[in-house]
């Protein structure tokens, strides 16, 4: 390998100087080459230094020199970025703007967590009806339905003036037991004087996709008097919703970093594949979640503890914790855990900002 000495890089504004100007090219050594460097040859003219082959690279200066391979041995492209923030494409999640509040309450027995729900329930709906004469109520499935059954012997409850929506429902029968219809109408509706045209459930017999448009148009044609709207109108105002967390920190049919969670223009959406089955169902958009009066999360179990831990002491990426972004806009949230779900939460330090939120 030998380099080729030019005059390029020298000229000024009145042309060339005098002394040497360089620039390296690939070229086959020769004797009179060689003996033009033996001899130092300096006369203006190009002439050339010879590189030793060092064995470095038997095949050529590699292509990736000054770059970087990827895990795939593939090189990597090269960025196409015009500077930071410009014209780039937001994350379809976000860190909240602002802190979060929630009340916790850590209930001693099973027979505590079904008497705190019936309690809460039965404050919401008082207040509701006084104020407006209908009581809006939100229900998950799962672990939840188990524990209303404190609510059925509870007293002061005017059921004709209560309606109950769904948070999400799978795409089955309505008969069937993974339906929360079904599941709820087991451990309440069968128990209570609750109107049958109070209960939203889905209609059967839908598409996820078309199940969400009915279940939305549905909610639509419910009179402002009894589901209000935002302060924006855009958003209906549940006056309680309950909630339960999965041990992935799923909330509902709201899987982490799920595209459904990132809907900002819908009331409902349509969930095709979610990551448990059954794959097909509908969900109440988190718009609507974070518009209602109040948010309940129940959680429950030594399996949740590790999840409640990071949900609410851990500042995880967004969207990765679904849980992490139900904040209330002008509501309030509370969580009613048990002794075991609550067991990893250092609460007593909960007042230090240097430790919290955590990042690790």
């Amino acid at each position: 390998m030998l380099s080729l000495k030019s005059p390029i890089s020298n000229v000024t504004k009145n042309g060339p100087t005098n002394r040497s100007k360089r620039i390296v090219v690939a070229v086959t050594a020769s004797s009179t080459l060689l003996e033009r460097v033996a001899h130092l040859a300096d006369d203006g003219k190009p002439y050339f230094n010879l590189i030793p082959n060092n064995g470095r690279w038997p095949k050529g200066i590699p292509p990736v020199m000054g770059g970087h391979l990827m895990d795939s041995g593939v090189v990597s492209p090269i960025s196409v970025s015009k500077g930071a923030g410009v014209e780039i494409t937001p994350h379809q999640f976000q860190y909240p703007t602002s802190e979060g509040h929630a009340t916790i309450n850590i209930a001693n027995s099973k027979t505590e967590v079904s008497q705190l729900i019936a309690k809460t329930i039965f404050e919401s709906a008082k207040a509701a009806i006084d104020s407006k004469g209908s009581f809006c109520l939100v229900l998950s499935g799962c672990s939840v339905p188990n524990h209303l059954d404190a609510l059925s012997t509870i007293g002061g409850i005017d059921w004709s003036k209560v309606y109950v929506f769904f948070l999400d429902e799978r795409i089955v029968p309505l008969t069937d037991a993974e339906s929360h219809y079904h599941q709820i109408k087991t451990s309440l509706f069968s128990k209570v004087p609750i109107p049958t045209d109070n209960i939203f459930a889905i209609s059967e017999g839908l598409s996820a996709k078309e199940s969400a448009t009915n279940y939305e148009g549905r909610l639509l044609q419910v009179p402002k008097s009894i589901l209000p709207r935002s302060a924006d109108g855009a958003f209906p105002v549940f006056d309680l919703v309950l909630l339960g967390c999965g041990v992935e920190g799923r909330f509902g049919s709201m899987f982490p970093n799920c595209p459904q969670l990132a809907v900002k223009d819908k009331w409902v959406v349509s969930v095709e594949k979610a990551a448990k089955p059954p794959a097909q169902r509908i969900a109440l958009s988190l718009p609507v979640i974070n518009a209602a009066k109040e948010v309940l999360f129940v959680v429950l179990g030594g399996h949740k503890a590790e999840i409640v831990e990071r949900v609410l002491e851990t500042q995880s990426l967004p969207g990765s914790l679904p849980a992490q972004l139900v904040r209330p806009s002008s509501g309030r949230l509370q969580w009613l855990l048990d002794t075991e779900s609550s067991r990893n939460l250092h609460l007593k330090d909960w007042g230090n900002a240097k430790r919290f939120p955590r990042s690790e």
